[in-house]
This record gives structure tokens, sequence and C-alpha cells, in this order.
């Protein structure tokens, strides 16, 4: 076929103009999937360097804001740009979403502390948020929902070639130049992307599309900024009330208590308004949907479980075995080859079945056990080991999540497909935020009290030579906050390996609550129901 040939794909799918050529086709995507592998890439560099930035900015207790700042924004925004979308086009939205990206990494880059870093990456978040849905909603736009299941497992070979890559990168990067390059070295990626997404991508026009010829002013006053209000700001509320630790919002403080009245009263009052507006920004009648419902329960457990899984594996052989940022990405590598190859096998075999049911239920079941070995890992374990130690928790969260998409898009008209899209992202972006906030609240709660009881025995015998009382207290107080700290030159062995031990039972405290979000998960697939695809279009 030729470069101006019409593709074949397209010229028999009803969801697109027949003149879309192959070249167009291939530009299109290009764009797509450049824009998701650099926000893979970012997200796995920051999950490998977190425990070095923490050591540089002594700042462990608070490190967690990094990555959950990134994850609040995604989950506050993702919702919104399906409607978005619908309303301005495609191309406006990922521009926005790509001048997000770029100085949101620019100022995690050139911030010299950890609050410019905090707020850089929460303006990435608002872009990587984009990245995602948009990427998502365009594909669907141009092939067969039987087809789209094999075309989410291309988009997430580029995820997971970007989060394989990711922590390679960091590594080398943090080695040579210093974490912050790790930054600043994704700005003039991301400026070539936004620019061949503004001189080349073009979706075309669906047969029986309506022009809309409002002026931009004209649509903007025309969403429902209530509703979007209402959404962002609850969603904003219960992230930080689930990603703060006790010491820096008690539970029993007045803001603590507001936050979470809000958060109630904002979900409920949206919910309500949602089905009063003629043109909702969620459409939350979609949630009486049975498949929906329990498909977007099952991504948010899921994406609890993985994202979990992505930041404190790395995370665990930082704290507890001294491997490098370095050695963490290599180790990373195997299960995202998997997880890459697992997304296009699950969407391979949906095209050639058009069935997913037995699929599904076998992808739940490899998460949930696949968490059970994670929580096997050990301090003694080899680098053998612990690359594929996480492969079956991989491949069962990859086919989960292709699967669920195909659910979700297959239970809805072609015309609410970008809406349940948004909702998919906005289930996936909460939930990872809240899996990482939970995560962390359950680690530093459980290792606060190891090292408080590890310390306490160290009280009642001969401490070594030249140690005080006093010294013994602040080391505990520079473990809480260097998770490096174990490893530094001439500390004692018993003080040693109290703080090892300490962070070792805290990790697997993670990995106990990645076992729950597992079961959870699994059930969730039980009440999804399946649909033949071949009446699908």
């Amino acid at each position: 076929m030729t470069a101006d040939e019409t593709s074949p794909l397209l010229s028999n799918t009803p969801n697109s103009s027949k003149k879309l050529s192959t070249t167009a086709f291939i530009i299109i995507l290009g764009c797509l999937y450049a824009n998701v592998f650099l926000a893979a890439v970012d997200s796995t560099m920051v999950a490998t360097l977190m425990g070095k930035i923490a050591s540089d900015l002594d700042s462990q207790e608070h490190i967690s804001w990094v990555a959950t700042a990134y994850l609040l924004s995604c989950a506050a925004f993702q919702p919104l740009f399906g409607k978005i979308s619908d309303v301005f086009g495609r191309k406006p939205v990922i521009i926005f979403s790509t001048i997000c990206f770029f100085f949101g990494c620019l100022l995690s880059g050139i911030g010299k502390n950890l609050t410019n870093l905090i707020i850089g990456r929460a303006i990435t978040g608002i872009g990587g948020g984009g990245f995602f849905t948009l990427s998502t909603i365009s594909v669907s736009d141009l092939v067969p929902t039987r087809e789209r299941g094999l075309y989410q497992g291309y988009t997430n070979i580029f995820f997971h070639a970007g989060s394989a890559s990711g922590g390679v990168l960091a590594g080398i990067i943090d080695s040579y130049l210093g974490w912050e390059w790790a930054f600043l070295i994704q700005v003039p990626v991301c400026f070539v992307t936004g620019l061949a997404v503004y001189l080349w991508f073009e979706l075309p026009i669906k047969e029986g599309q309506i022009e809309d010829n409002r002026s931009h002013w004209e649509k903007f006053k025309a969403l429902d900024w209530i509703g979007a209000g209402l959404l962002v700001s609850s969603l904003l509320s219960l992230m930080i009330i689930s990603g703060t630790n006790s010491k820096e919002l008690p539970v029993t403080s007045y803001l603590w208590s507001g936050l979470l009245t809000y958060t109630v009263f904002g979900f409920i009052t949206f919910y309500f308004y949602e089905r009063s507006v003629a043109e909702p920004v969620i459409p939350v009648k979609m949630l009486h949907n049975q498949t929906i419902l329990a498909s977007s329960l099952n991504c948010w457990f899921c994406c609890m479980n993985m994202f979990s899984s992505l930041f404190y594996l790395p995370f665990y052989w930082t704290s507890v075995k001294n491997v490098s940022p370095l050695d963490c990405g290599y180790r990373l590598i195997p299960s995202s080859l998997l997880a890459s190859f697992t997304s296009v096998f699950s969407g391979w075999m949906i095209k050639k079945t058009s069935r997913y049911r037995v699929m599904h239920l076998f992808s739940g079941w490899c998460l949930f056990l696949g968490s059970v070995v994670v929580y096997t890992s050990t301090k003694y374990d080899s680098g053998i080991k612990d690359s594929w130690i996480s492969l079956i928790l991989r491949y069962g969260s990859s086919c989960n999540i292709t699967t669920i998409l195909v659910a979700m898009i297959a239970a809805v008209p072609q015309s609410e497909q970008a809406l349940v899209t948004s909702i998919q992202y906005g289930f996936r972006s909460t939930g990872s935020t809240m899996g990482v906030s939970l995560a962390s609240a359950f680690l530093q709660f459980i290792l606060r009290g190891q090292l408080d009881s590890n310390f306490t025995l160290l009280d009642n015998i001969s401490l070594p030579d030249g140690w005080t009382k006093e010294m013994l207290k602040l080391a505990k107080t520079q473990a809480l906050e260097n998770p490096s700290y174990a490893f530094k030159d001439g500390l004692p062995l018993i003080v040693k390996d109290a703080i090892i031990t300490s962070y070792n039972t805290a990790c697997h405290g993670i990995f106990m609550f990645l076992i729950v979000t597992g079961l959870a998960s699994l059930i969730c697939i039980y009440y999804t129901e399946e649909k033949d695809l071949e009446q699908t279009k």
C-alpha cells in the first residue's frame, strides 16, 4: 500500500472518515504514542529517584508528595478532558497538556527545594493526565470497538517501554548529571512532540458528525463549570486527606474534619447536580450501569495496586538492600517487557475471539496471586529474583487494564465513548494517587513504630564505643528522614540492622496492601458483564 492510499482499517470503520490515509493514520498514532511514552518515562524516573531525592533534600517524611502531587493533579483534571475535548476538539487539549508538561518539568528541574519540586510535579500531572486520556479517546475515534483492545495494547507498549527505560535513564542521568536533569532533559523532548502535534495532528471528521459553528468563547461558556468545579475541588480534598500523614494533618484537627465533610458533601452535590444538567461534564447516570460501575471500581483497585508496587518495589530495594537507582531500573525491565507483550496479546485475543470474560478473570487472579508473590520478597533475594518477582503481578495488571477499557466502551454507544473513557481515567488516576498516598501512610506509620521499638531495644544493651543515647536518638531521626542512612560509613552494625529491619517490615506492610487491593480488583471482575463484540461497531 502506498502512502497516499486509504488505510483498509479505516475505510471500513464507521467511526472515521474514509479519506484518512495510512500516512495520516500513522502520524496521528505517532503523536499520541510519543506523548504516552514521555509521560511514562517521567513517572518511572520519579519512582526510581524518590529515595535519592529524599536523601538529598532530607525530606523522607514529605517525599511522597513528589509522587502524590503529580497523581493528584491527574486525578482532579483527567475526568474533565473527555468533555472538554468533545467541545474544543482533541488537538487543542493535547497542545494544552503539552504546555503544562513542558513548564512542569522545567520548574521541577530548576527548583532547588521540595516546595518547587512539588509544584512542578503538580503542573506536570495536568499535562501527563491529558496525554494518557487523549491518547485513549483519540484512538477510540479511529478504530472499531473489537480492535480497540489491540490498539490499546500498542499504546501500552509505549507506556511500558517508557516505564522500563525511565528507570535506567534516571540512574544514568543521576550518576553523571544529578537527579534534577531527569526533569530538565524532558523539556526539549516535550517541545518537539508538541510541535509535531501542532503541525501534523488532525483527526478525520466522523460520518454524520454535525459541525459546531459556535465561537470558542461560546463553547467555553457552555461548559459545565459548576460541575467541573465541584468534581475537581472534591477530588483535591479527597487526595489531600489520603495524601497527608498524621503529623502533617492530624485526624483530630478541625482542618481534617472540614476536608472530610467537604469531600462527602462535594461528591453528593456533584452527583445530584450532574443528573440535573443537560450537558454534564461527567454523565453520572452511566455509573448505574453494572458493568461501568464494576469496571470503574476494578480500575480503581487495580491502579492502587499497580502504582503502589511501581513506586515502592524500587524503594524497598533501595532502603533495604542498598540497590542503586540504575540497578533498580535494570530490575524493572523484565516486568515492563512482559507487560508490553501482555497488552498486545490480550488485545489481539479480544480481536480474534470477540470475547474477553475468561481472560479478564485470569488477569484478576494473576493480580492477586502476583501480589502474594511480591510479599515473599526478602532482603537476601538476588538481583535475578528481584527481576522476576513482579512478573505475575505485571501480567495481571496489564491484561486487566486493557480488558477494562474494552468492557467499558463496549457497554455504551459510540457517542458516549469519550465520556466513559474519562470516567475510567478518573478512577484510574484517583486510584493511582490514593494507592501511593495510602501506601506512604502505611509505610510511615509502620516505620515509626518499628524504629521506636528497635531503638528502644538498643537502649537496653551496651552501646558501641563512642556512642551516647543522644547520638542514638539522632540516628533514629536521621533514619526516618533518609532511607539510605543505614548504609552510611561508620554506622555501628547493631544500629544499621535496627534501621534495615524497620524499613523491611514497613515495606512488607505495603506488600500486604497490594494483596488486599488485588483481591478487591478480582471481586469486581465477577460483576463485569461481557458484551459480544461481534455486535459492536
